[in-house]
């Protein structure tokens, strides 16, 4: 029997689904590595804002779902694989011109990445739109999604980025063989599939000379040498430079910036203790005591052989990219003087330092986070919306519970006008410190600060003479060494409140005095503490702060054009809504006036409206509350965006049952998700992820997979069981309906943000529930009408 070439190839719609999601994880590496972060996080927007214009397209062109329906899907197939690689050249030459400004350069590269996830989109669109039986094919759609993003995960280190992004390309017209079996004219579309996986060849056995992915024209001021070494990782990409102009240090750059330093063992000179790196020694040097410590974050281990120098009993180190661990320990390890076998080092443990450090039985005279995280982190990969478990109230706790009662904390933060990060970390240590019946923080604590560095230590044991002795003199020029100087000077002491910063001084003095909040309120950037539920660290703004953002002065110094993430976030919302309205409602509105008149138009797509922002809702909720469970945020994505798209797609196949009443079927899916998500958000996760720390990895990934699994079966009915009804009664918004859910969905991810920036990530899951609810009742009224 000839399969009909109007019903798609159920393998070619897997494929596809596959090659798109992986490429939207990929992108959001590589344009980390050659922009920034914000601009790595508009990549979902775009792939999103793709698929709703793919919708309109359709549902303004129906002829595109009859007739040769297969034929059409292979074409598409090949102009997605042939745009993936066209469009990262392009956006290459883009990023390297120092003739187009930032702004302008984040626009037109994100035009150009657009172009693949339009073709994907439309080939999606389509299939479901011509599908038979909606729910087995948006199974198949989902399942595939699902294991696009452990594609990425396997492949990215042992390939490479530009390999990785051949080899998805050259997914596509594997696809596009499979939708020619079932096309009316096949041997063009198989010519044309087989020649482009001829170019992917070519351009996987030459990729680094081909789709050579390097940093954009904006970070080649961290560009201090000669790349000699590359690794790509899930986590970052890792270059490794040579300064022949200084032979003595090799750098190391995260994305293109946000480097560590690794010190050649000959030219390596002990650090001065009163430096900031190094200032949570003082009182166990003072009292002859070898500390026992935990170092979060060893990057080029500098921090190993200050341990070393300054008589460490033993240094356990925690470092969460394994590839860093192996620039370090293993190929640059004679370099460096081999510091991971120092006689103290007992070892160095891959993983987040929360989560690792909650597994440890044991406790520490000395905890160091010298700068442990730069801006790199954040499962939505913004730069300015980087979020950081490293840096939160419970954090905190986290660190002193695992001190002994002599112990110290040193935590290095950058110093900047007015005072941010150092400021605000010093408020949260010193509060639960109050919170641990401390009758007076402000004894526990000194900041000094040395150029753009600011390093804070906080002692268990109120700070003895002897320490507040030798941190004074930090307050003076030291000669060291002929023609060497000490820059360092007082931040905050207990005794020198008069030499001290004067905001320093004050938020110490509220703490102790239990008034903090008057400080905060009148401190002209919000520094006030953080939390798990709303980890925002970096950022000082609200989203209604239209004339009150503060620049940074680092950033003013160092030119650097830093965005503040309100703006960012108003820009996004700004951008996203005007292109929505523009590429998806107005051309709908203009030029299908019928399809409005069509049986209530608007109730019945409420429903796909609802469950596209309620999806990202849940999704972008349940990744941030699963990064310090999974260790680290590319886990967190990878299993979350698995399991939603997974088991969505078996509870999509599960819905078949409700084929001939789906408006039950679509109640019931709703009610028992919003039941299971309130139970998830109010109480399930917060007492069963911290009990269940201390297991390994990989039990830890099973179990987030089993909680996850009722919740996104549920989530996977409504859609399908929505389609079908909806082509019993008005067929022709089909299209629009998957149009207006990628629409919904790309305004939801900017909103979950914001919503979680302002509350909290518990409150994004509230609003999912009530969205789902509503987009329910909207639509049921329509259909009882």
């Amino acid at each position: 029997m000839t399969p009909r070439s109007d019903q798609p190839a159920p393998l070619g719609l897997f494929l596809i689904s596959m090659a798109i999601l992986a490429l939207e994880v990929l992108h959001m590496r590589i344009l980390s590595v050659q922009m920034w972060y914000h601009h790595a996080y508009i990549i979902v927007t775009m792939a999103m804002l793709a698929f709703a214009v793919a919708g309109t397209l359709t549902t303004l062109m129906p002829s595109l779902t009859r007739g040769d329906v297969s034929g059409r899907l292979a074409w598409y197939s090949i102009l997605f694989g042939l745009s993936s690689i066209a469009g990262q050249l392009f956006t290459t030459a883009t990023v390297e011109s120092e003739a187009i400004g930032d702004n302008a350069r984040m626009a037109i590269a994100c035009l150009i990445l657009l172009v693949p996830y339009l073709f994907g989109g439309l080939v999606i669109t389509i299939a479901l739109s011509s599908a038979a039986v909606v729910h087995r094919l948006y199974t198949v759609n989902l399942v595939g999604s699902a294991l696009g993003a452990w594609l990425f995960i396997a492949a990215i280190t042992p390939i490479g980025g530009e390999r990785l992004l051949v080899l998805i390309a050259s997914i596509a017209p594997v696809a596009a063989l499979c939708f020619a079996r079932r096309a009316t004219a096949k041997r063009p579309a198989t010519i044309a599939a087989v020649v482009a996986l001829l170019l992917g060849a070519f351009a996987f056995t030459n990729s680094e000379d081909v789709l050579r992915i390097s940093i954009g024209a904006d970070k080649q001021k961290f560009l201090r040498g000669e790349i000699i070494d590359q690794r790509w990782t899930p986590l970052s990409r890792l270059d490794v430079l040579e300064d022949p102009d200084n032979p003595d240090i090799k750098h190391i750059l995260q994305d293109g910036m946000g480097g560590t330093f690794i010190y050649g063992a000959e030219a390596w000179k002990p650090r001065d203790p009163l430096a900031p790196h190094s200032i949570g020694y003082v009182p166990h040097l003072l009292r002859g005591h070898k500390p026992e410590v935990l170092i979060i974050g060893i990057g080029g281990g500098s921090d190993l052989r200050t341990a070393h120098d300054y008589g460490a009993a033993s240094v356990l180190g925690i470092e969460i990219n394994e590839e860093m661990k192996r620039i370090t320990g293993q190929t640059y390890a004679d370099y460096a003087g081999d510091v991971y076998n120092l006689p103290e080092v007992e070892g160095v443990i891959t993983g987040e330092g929360r989560s690792t450090l909650r597994t440890l039985d044991r406790k520490f005279d000395l905890i160091q986070l010298a700068g442990a995280d730069t801006y790199t982190t954040g499962a939505s990969g913004s730069f300015v919306l980087s979020e950081s478990y490293l840096y939160t109230s419970e954090a905190i706790h986290d660190y002193l519970d695992h001190l002994t009662d002599s112990g110290t904390l040193g935590i290095i933060r950058f110093y900047d006008e007015p005072p941010r990060e150092t400021l605000r970390i010093f408020g949260m240590a010193l509060i639960e410190l109050r919170k641990r019946g401390v009758a007076r923080p402000s004894q526990h604590a000194a900041v000094i600060r040395q150029g753009w560095v600011g390093g804070t230590v906080f002692s268990m044991q109120p700070l003895d003479e002897a320490s507040i002795d030798a941190y004074a003199r930090a307050g003076a020029a030291v000669d060291l060494a002929p023609g060497e100087e000490r820059q360092s000077n007082l931040l905050y002491l207990p005794g020198h409140e008069d030499k001290s910063n004067d905001a320093y001084v004050r938020l110490a003095k509220a703490i102790d005095e239990r008034t903090e909040d008057d400080f905060y309120w009148s401190w002209p950037v919000d520094i006030r503490p953080v939390s798990d539920d709303s980890p925002f660290f970096y950022n000082v703004h609200h989203i209604t702060d239209w004339n009150q953002v503060l620049d940074s002065a680092f950033a003013r110094e160092f030119d650097f054009d830093f965005p503040v993430a309100p703006s960012v976030l108003r820009t996004l919302l700004l951008l996203t809504g005007s292109l929505v309205l523009l590429l998806v409602i107005a051309p709908l509105l203009i030029l299908r006036g019928t399809g409005l008149r069509t049986g209530q138009a608007f109730q019945h797509l409420s429903l796909f409206l609802a469950v596209g922002a309620g999806f990202m809702f849940l999704e972008i909720s349940m990744i941030q509350r699963l990064i310090l469970f999974l260790g680290h945020p590319t886990y967190s994505l990878t299993v979350v965006l698995f399991c939603f798209l997974f088991f969505a797609g078996i509870g999509s196949l599960s819905s078949g049952r409700w084929a001939d009443r789906p408006s039950a079927g679509i109640r019931w899916a709703i009610t028992l998700l919003s039941g299971l998500a309130l139970i998830y958000g109010t109480f399930l996760l917060d007492y069963t992820l911290p009990a269940l720390l201390h297991f390994p990895l990989w039990a830890r990934i099973g179990f987030a997979i089993a909680l996850l699994a009722p919740l996104n079966v549920l989530m996977g009915i409504p859609f399908p069981l929505g389609l079908t009804r909806l082509k019993a009664t008005s067929p022709e918004l089909v299209p629009w309906a998957i149009g207006a859910n990628g629409g919904a969905g790309v305004i939801g991810s900017i909103l979950a943000v914001v919503i979680a920036m302002e509350t909290g990530f518990t409150e994004v899951a509230f609003v999912a529930v009530l969205t789902y609810l509503a987009g329910m009742m909207i639509s049921n009224r329509a259909q009882n009408s």
